[in-house]
């Protein structure tokens, strides 16, 4: 005798066998008692939920000769036999994916109308999503209008991609995946009735094989029986997890390698590591995903104690990233590794070796080049715009304790080689605005350019890189876009913006968004004065042009036997 997969053998034959779909079964079933069975219907959900065996008991039910009258077919008629055996002629499945064509779609239309031998003749047309705009448009009036002895059911794992044309003349019913608690029951009455021998992390493995797909589940069940158990690599993802919770990159490395040398599939690896991620993180809040046995949920809650919320939910979004990016990724396991590097780049927080702080000489420059300057300048322009006290006033007035730093540098000069030492300290104002009024704007131009704006994210990036910076004044940057629709779209990202200059200038910052044309007060006056310098006089081109031939002349030159001739037909060779 051939051997026959799980799937195959325990296929549901009646309507209590299915499992996981309550809302469907107790549609049909009460639709079969009552005789208000439609015309069409469209099931819709995940592959492996029952979707075309659900449309074979359907189909069942309706032609069953001897019905027990609570929807269920009998078993025994001969119709019900003749189904169970895959010989019934009042049930005609299609593959959409492989009969696409119109021609297809009309050798179906020429059927229907043809007689059965049966109560109700029953097509089921699997994965009609992948059936051609023409094939569908040729189906509409047949599928709203069929005989009263045909049933359409129509399944499809994407029911976005069926017309909408189609959907409105159907009962759209979804189906859900099996939660992993059903799916463990299933699968010991499976191997029951299968005279399977397995333990617990048989059906732990295949449970989170399938996926809440009872297909896959017993597909997963078939191999490892077949192989003789649990294949070993499968404690690989627990010691990647372990790593990540412990946040050691060079464990997370030495179990990937681990687990692809094995022969696991990468993105295999990054799905089942993303599940239990997942768990970690419900179990911290005391919620059970379903997918974990109450065995498990200890040792779940314990990893969820040793790693924090914002870890894990950053591990989360870059190895579901991840997942996305290996679809059309050469090298899945690159994709991997570079998630991982950017999630322990992310967490870590490395500090910078702490020097002793020495008192710095009156003729130390304490600058480390124009980003320091323009730090130091943005950072105290707050607040000089808090204290307006007088220089005069300064010395009446109570002056907060400054801590032990080196005095700020004194404003950059062309034509000052030394600098001179500070007579006394100012105050931190005075001394900010002192700093403001000498600040270059093209050094903050250059900050912006070389460390700012590499940092924004690419949408912010690719606006604000035709912006301009026009001036700085009083911790404020003044940015011109070129035009006012660009202005309205860089304007939601300002705090974007603010928090790059923030982080590279050490300072607060406020940003303000003019577009070209715009009036500018505090736009710089260098910038005005070189716009005016450029202008150029137009008696400038009047006397160039006198200077030599003109156009026309060297037009002539250039074709010899050429004329030339005004509006009133004068002429010049």
């Amino acid at each position: 005798m051939v051997y026959q997969s799980l799937y195959r053998r325990f296929r549901p034959q009646t309507f209590s066998e299915v499992i996981g779909q309550d809302h469907l079964v107790a549609a049909l079933r009460n639709a079969v008692v009552e005789e208000r069975v439609g015309h069409a219907y469209l099931l819709s959900g995940p592959r492996g939920t029952g979707k075309t065996s659900t449309a074979r008991i359907l189909a069942k039910a309706l032609n069953c000769l001897k019905p027990p009258g609570d929807g269920e077919p009998c078993g025994n008629c001969d119709s019900c036999a003749n189904f169970e055996s895959g010989t019934s002629m009042d049930l005609v499945e299609l593959d959409a994916a492989s009969h696409r064509g119109l021609e297809d779609v009309r050798q179906i239309n020429r059927d229907v109308a043809l007689g059965n031998p049966g109560k109700r003749k029953v097509y089921v047309l699997d994965e009609v999503h992948m059936l051609t705009r023409e094939a569908s448009n040729a189906l509409l009036k047949t599928l709203e209008e069929p005989p009263e002895h045909v049933i359409f059911v129509l399944a499809t794992t994407d029911p976005q991609k069926v017309l909408p044309t189609i959907r409105s003349r159907t009962q759209h019913v979804e189906l859900t995946l099996v939660p992993a608690g059903l799916l463990r029951d299933h699968a010991k009455e499976i191997a029951e009735r299968a005279d399977l021998q397995i333990d617990s992390s048989v059906v732990d493995y295949v449970v989170e094989r399938g996926g809440g797909s009872v297909r896959d589940m017993l597909s997963a069940l078939d191999q490892v029986v077949t192989a003789g158990g649990v294949p070993e690599h499968r404690g690989s993802v627990d010691a990647l997890v372990d790593a990540i919770v412990a946040q050691d990159l060079t464990e997370s490395m030495t179990a990937i390698a681990e687990t692809v040398a094995a022969g696991v599939d990468p993105k295999d690896l990054a799905y089942r590591t993303t599940r239990k991620l997942r768990d970690i993180f419900l179990a911290g809040a005391g919620i059970n995903s379903g997918d974990s046995t109450p065995e498990e949920l200890p040792e779940l809650a314990e990893k969820a104690g040793r790693i924090t919320r914002a870890v894990n939910v950053r591990a989360l979004e870059l190895l579901g990233q991840a997942l996305v990016d290996m679809r059309q990724a050469p090298d899945p396991r690159l994709v991997l590794d570079l998630a991982l590097v950017r999630l322990f780049a992310a967490t870590a927080e490395p500090q910078a070796p702490q020097k002793p702080e020495r008192p710095a000489s009156p003729t130390q420059d304490t600058s480390s080049g124009p980003a320091a300057q323009a730090r130091a300048a943005l950072a105290s322009a707050q607040s000089s715009e808090e204290s307006e006290t007088p220089a005069g006033d300064s010395a009446s007035a109570p002056v907060p304790p400054v801590p032990p730093v080196p005095p700020p540098p004194p404003p950059p000069s062309s034509d000052d080689n030394v600098v001179d030492p500070p007579e006394q300290t100012l105050p931190e104002s005075q001394t900010s605005e002192k700093a403001i009024k000498d600040l270059s704007m093209a050094r903050v131009a250059e900050i912006w350019e070389q460390q700012a704006r590499p940092a924004l994210s690419g949408r912010a990036g690719a606006l604000f890189k035709a912006a301009t910076i026009v001036g700085v004044s009083e911790g404020q940057v003044q940015f011109e876009l070129p035009n006012e629709i660009h202005r309205e779209r860089c304007e939601p990202m300002k705090d974007e913006i603010e928090a790059a200059l923030r982080n590279v200038l050490e300072a607060p910052v406020q940003v303000n968004l003019t577009a070209a044309g715009e009036e500018n007060p505090r736009a710089d006056t260098k910038a005005n004065v070189v716009a005016e310098e450029e202008i150029v006089d137009p008696a400038e081109f009047e006397a160039s042009a006198d200077a030599g031939p003109s156009s026309v002349d060297r037009l002539l030159d250039a074709f010899p036997g050429a004329v030339a001739s005004d509006d009133e037909g004068n002429g010049r060779r």
